[in-house]
């Protein structure tokens, strides 16, 4: 799904993308970024499937951002769509590179402390923000945001892509019909960052605020590996303490009580057998309460 600069005139199909969506030097300068390293484009398929493919460029090294004011064909974790609607949603992805050595610190768990760097920015801003394992931000304990984080090799070097989608807001709407669902099923339903839809200038200083903190703790990931992710994690985890349900796709569950992370980002579950490491991937974790799987699960 759900951020780079390409120096170059605009297609038509992205002309005028500015006049709709956010101002490309407003979030370059809260980012800290060139304004030529972000580009914000009216609509395209999918930010991540653009960087991951895009050619590494001469300056492969430095960051490039990419923001759709609409997103068609967006990509969540295993294979779920994430569209968008304009100035409702935030669709961005951020392309970085790191040269490949074989003493280059592993990626894994590289979602995990991002998603760190995303609850400690926004926290700033909004108060009850939250972490659900492995990469879902919430707020109130409904699901305001999501994050793909993509890894390819590119010759002597390795692409990094992160997509972040996120709801500014809910339609009131769409707001009023998930309450009741929120309620009986926590953090089951999706909501916003906002109650209501926050100026463009707050919306141009957070996005770029995120992008410089994501672009940050990624490069801090690249050297030095997953580290002291797990505590800083504990801080926003929504789950520790809570009895989870985890569920793979081939029906096995494993029920518990979530106890935070493991040094690798595995999370922790204290079972009747004792403490069980569940490594992210194609599994699903539910409160005990909220534990039967539905059409279109998050």
């Amino acid at each position: 799904m759900i951020s780079p600069v390409y120096d170059m005139p605009q297609s038509p199909a992205r002309a005028g993308a500015a006049d709709r969506g956010l101002d490309r030097e407003a979030v370059a300068r809260a980012a800290g970024l060139d304004p030529r390293r972000v580009e914000i484009v009216a609509a395209t398929d999918s930010t991540n499937q653009d960087l991951m493919d895009g050619p590494a460029g001469l300056d492969a090294l430095a960051p490039r951002i990419l923001i759709a004011v609409r997103q068609r064909a967006g990509r969540g974790r295993r294979g779920r769509a994430w569209l968008s609607e304009p100035a409702d949603c935030l669709t961005m992805s951020i392309g970085l590179h790191r040269v490949r050595a074989a003493s280059a610190p592993s990626l894994t768990g590289l979602p995990l402390a991002l998603g760190v760097a995303i609850a400690q920015t926004l926290a700033a801003h909004v108060r009850r923000i939250g972490l659900k394992w492995p990469n879902d931000l919430l707020r109130d304990g409904r699901k305001c945001a999501g994050m793909l984080v993509e890894v390819r090799a590119v010759g002597e070097l390795e692409r990094v892509v992160i997509g972040l989608g996120l709801n500014w807001r809910l339609p009131e709407p769409l707001a009023q019909r998930l309450a009741a669902a929120a309620a009986a099923q926590p953090f089951a339903a999706a909501g916003g960052l906002f109650d209501e839809l926050p100026s463009a200038s707050v919306r141009e200083r957070i996005t770029g605020l995120l992008a410089g903190a994501l672009i940050e703790r990624a490069r801090h990931f690249m050297r030095q590996g997953f580290g002291d992710t797990a505590l800083h994690w504990a801080r926003y985890d929504a789950l520790l303490g809570r009895e989870v349900v985890v569920r793979g796709d081939g029906g096995t569950a494993l029920i518990g009580r979530a106890d935070g992370l493991d040094r690798h980002g595995a999370l922790r579950v204290r079972t009747a057998h004792g403490v069980q490491s569940v490594c992210a991937g194609e599994v699903s974790v539910r409160l005990a309460g909220d534990a039967q799987p539905r059409s279109g699960e998050a």
